[in-house]
């Protein structure tokens, strides 16, 4: 065999071993890509995602009102979250089994055991609150778990078909969440604080009903195949995304245009227009994502962590002079 031979044979092994150290280093890559996607679309799925965003406003939002965080009360609102979705995820398997297959085969399999969960969870999230927050906030959180509880779980008989869950009413899927999450997250935690300031307290609650209430649209979009064949009446299957979104940018620009007159009456802190003006901006991007919204499901979690994320700065700001 000639030198150049032998030259183009180690050259060719050097080709090959290279090659295959690429490939393995590919795989290696993907493994752990893969198993980091497993660990975020298990989050998302049991909403544990949603959690740190609940954490977060009982942080940001009571220096907007002259109040302090009330940690006591986050226990009970960890719980009572995770128990509602995990009680809503047992009845939604008719609109899973079309929008996401792979959550519905999962939670299928394993419907007895997240209802069991569920309930240990609300029962355990009413026990911290009684023994720790008091029996004002303990009644607040009961009848904000009893809404949650009827929401997801088909309790109104009918003369005909199947019982029906709050959600299946038309409007009341979006108004319910918009309006337990701010009960849930700011009323309940800040009830037992001293002396807070009302207007500043209401307006901190209509911010993250806004919020809220775009963030349940936008999901509307990413899951209106499955809630048409499910009966369930949405902004978004009566209206279109278009129209069903311009109503949560509408009630954003009303909370946006009342915080400024109040600004400018004196009633409020220039920083006021932070809080004021968020929703719009949500909303301004949820317009603009409609159709990814409905063809995406990760969209509408990015969407998500947008909203989370704002209140970041929300709480520093507060902190500095709000």
């Amino acid at each position: 065999m000639s030198t150049d031979d032998s030259r183009s044979i180690g050259l060719a092994d050097g080709h090959t071993s290279g090659v295959l150290r690429l490939a393995n280093a590919s795989n290696e890559i993907s493994r752990v890509v893969g198993g980091g996607r497993g660990v975020v679309d298990f989050a998302i799925r049991n909403r544990i995602h949603l959690q740190p965003g609940a954490i977060l406003i009982m942080w940001a939002m009571p220096p907007w009102y002259e109040s302090s965080p009330s940690w006591m009360a986050a226990p009970s609102v960890l719980l009572a979250g995770f128990g509602i979705y995990q009680l809503n995820r047992v009845f939604d398997f008719v609109e899973d089994e079309i929008n996401d297959p792979s959550a519905y085969a999962k939670a299928y399999l394993a419907r007895f055991a997240l209802r069991n969960m569920a309930t240990a969870a609300i029962l355990a999230s009413l026990l911290l609150s009684a023994l720790f927050v008091g029996p004002a906030a303990t009644a607040l959180l009961t009848v904000t778990l009893l809404a949650g509880v009827l929401y997801s779980v088909p309790f109104f008989k009918r003369k005909r078909g199947e019982p029906r869950r709050i959600k299946q009413v038309i409007g009341l899927k979006n108004i319910i969440p918009s309006v337990a999450w701010p009960i849930a997250a700011v009323l309940y935690p800040g009830i037992s604080s001293p002396d807070p300031h009302i207007l500043q307290l209401f307006l901190a609650i209509a911010l993250i009903s806004c919020s809220v209430f775009i963030i349940e649209v936008a999901w509307d979009i990413r899951d209106s195949r499955g809630d048409r064949v499910a009966g369930i009446s949405t902004l978004v299957t009566a209206f279109g995304r278009t129209r069903a979104l311009l109503i949560p940018f509408g009630a954003s620009s009303s909370y946006a245009l009342s915080v400024a007159l109040l600004v400018f009456l004196g009633h409020l802190s220039p920083l006021w227009l932070l809080p004021g003006f968020l929703p719009v901006l949500s909303a301004a991007i949820a317009l603009r994502w409609k159709d990814s919204l409905a063809e995406s499901r990760d969209r509408s979690h990015i969407l998500v962590l947008i909203n989370v994320l704002a209140l970041i700065p929300l709480g520093l700001t507060g902190r500095w002079g709000a």
